[in-house]
């Protein structure tokens, strides 16, 4: 069973605790941030309320409508990650390595960031931080911005030492520019075919300063408990991404897909719909991530990376991948 939007599964002490504070610190309203969430101060003060991805959705849309600066995304996701509210991010914290805690992050994902689905590709030289079904307006924006500063906190953390990420965005340079090199620092590249956050290899095997074993594995251990008895292993949306990655080079239908899920093509399509997203645009998602993983981790041409699409004529090629990322194929080299 995945779970859905609309699913309570999001403590709402933990994060959104943070999220207050600092609305209060800028002055803000508790009643104006809870606004049309369902929740009021209480829900959260009693430590035992949860609430589902589209209540916290209204939160975070209300906080960036209500807040008089720029600055609050990149404050409030680099405090995410960083305070140890649960088992999970425990577990992460005290991991052995990076590459441990990176990996957990992907695992407890719901636990630790369940504002985005994050994902990592890797190859010889990079790590690569990317997420699943951002949004393509100024709502997706601000959950970027929220969660590259949540893992560039959490990279300063626990490695104990400034790191220097390469940031990439699917859009243009924003007019607060001067938030991200306050924030991100100077490494930025705008127009790109993802948005991801980047870092050496080097990284991924540094042991890490606070390590412990008996924290991180008791720690582990419990988050995986709490994964399975609440069943968060995989939202709505991610299972229909993995299942669509899996077979992208074998051509996939909104009928064969649905039958694989076993409902109807009218009932996926409404779930779907509920999810704010189309049956087309998960297809045109996961082949835009196919061609970076192929491109990036193995090294394909754009030629390679549209036969294993099984696009075989260069000009469709060329229409569909900027109907994937809205820029031309020349940004993929």
């Amino acid at each position: 069973m995945n779970y859905e939007h609309d699913h309570p599964f999001i403590p709402a002490h933990h994060q959104l605790s943070l999220l207050i504070d600092l609305a209060r610190q800028y002055h803000l309203d508790d009643h104006i941030l809870l606004s049309g969430s369902g929740l009021f101060l209480q829900d959260i003060l009693s430590a035992n309320k949860k609430i589902s991805y589209l209540q916290f959705m209204t939160v975070l849309n209300n906080a960036k409508a209500h807040f008089h600066s720029d600055d609050i995304r990149f404050l409030f996701g680099g405090r995410c990650l960083t305070t140890p509210f649960n088992h999970a991010l425990k577990s992460i914290l005290y991991a052995q390595n990076f590459e441990q805690a990176l990996n957990r992050c992907l695992e407890f994902h719901a636990l630790v960031c369940p504002w985005l689905t994050p994902k990592i590709m890797k190859n010889h030289q990079e790590i690569i931080i990317y997420w699943l079904n951002v949004p393509r307006n100024n709502d997706g924006l601000f959950l970027l911005e929220m969660s590259m500063s949540a893992f560039k906190a959490l990279s300063r953390e626990i490695l104990a030492e400034k790191v220097t990420w390469q940031f990439d965005f699917n859009s243009d340079e924003p007019e607060y520019i001067e938030q991200y090199w306050s924030h991100l620092g100077d490494q930025l590249h705008f127009k790109q075919p993802i948005s991801c956050m980047r870092l050496s290899i080097d990284y991924l095997q540094k042991p890490l300063p606070q390590h412990s074993f008996t924290l991180s594995s008791t720690c582990y251990i419990q988050a995986q408990h709490d994964i399975e008895k609440y069943q968060l292993q995989h939202s709505f949306l991610e299972a229909i991404y993995r299942y669509l990655m899996q077979n992208i080079g074998q051509g996939v239908s909104l009928d064969s897909t649905a039958t694989y899920f076993s409902m109807s093509s009218a009932t996926l399509k409404r779930k779907l719909k509920k999810h704010g997203t189309s049956f087309q645009a998960q297809v045109d998602q996961c082949r835009l991530h196919t061609a970076m993983i192929l491109q990036r981790v193995h090294g394909f041409n754009s030629e390679q990376i549209a036969h294993h699409l099984a696009i075989h004529d260069p000009t469709n090629f060329r229409r569909a991948f900027k109907r994937w990322c809205g820029l031309p194929l020349q940004s993929l080299v």
